[in-house]
């Protein structure tokens, strides 16, 4: 994603406990664990995500537990980033519409506020930054009780670019969901991220 204009955390892929090891202590700490597994989604829900992780014993013990209960081919290794507000960006290839995006309040908070704004592929800029006043949250981007002002430009220009990446993954493009896309100030990195593919 990064080559398409969309800024991603550092990430360390390991496939063993060592390599998890020696990536978290080149990151510092704290870290996230996460399952790397083809097509592994809602990762938290079966053990799948570690965060937090103060140390090198807690990494290896984590790298451990994870790797026994997702049964996945590795971890990435990941620092932990804290603040500002989550989003979601996610795409779906609707069988009337074409490809659809969503924007919403991310992490947890999709699930329960519902509080979206759709548009059809393609979007420009202008158009992600009106979808992004659409939301009810908004306020929590606009700096509401004292948090740090999100600088929209920036974000909407992300959002824009996720959906040129999902029009230029071509017909057999499922869907691409970024979830948790983070937001701190004109800093925007997606945390997460998911494709499903076709068949």
């Amino acid at each position: 994603m990064t080559a398409n204009g969309i800024p991603v955390v550092p990430s360390t892929f390991a496939s063993d406990v060592d390599t998890a090891a020696a990536a978290a202590d080149a990151y510092g700490y704290p870290v996230v664990l996460k399952a790397a597994a083809a097509g592994l989604g809602h990762k938290s829900d079966i053990g799948g995500v570690r965060l937090g992780l103060a140390n090198e014993a807690e990494v290896r013990s984590a790298f451990v537990d994870v790797m026994d209960k997702t049964k996945a081919d590795g971890v990435l290794v990941q620092p932990q980033r804290s603040g500002g507000v989550e989003l979601l960006v996610g795409v779906v290839r609707d069988p009337s519409w074409g490809l659809t995006m969503a924007v919403a309040l991310g992490g947890i908070w999709v699930e329960v506020l519902r509080d979206s704004a759709l548009r059809l592929l393609p979007v420009d800029k202008a158009q992600a930054l009106r979808a992004l006043t659409e939301l009810r949250g908004i306020d929590l981007l606009r700096g509401a009780r004292g948090s740090e002002t999100a600088d929209l430009d920036v974000v909407a220009d992300v959002v824009a670019r996720v959906g040129q990446l999902a029009v230029g993954l071509g017909d057999r493009l499922e869907s691409l969901e970024i979830n948790p896309l983070l937001v701190r100030g004109s800093r925007v990195e997606a945390l997460d991220a998911l494709v499903t593919w076709r068949t």
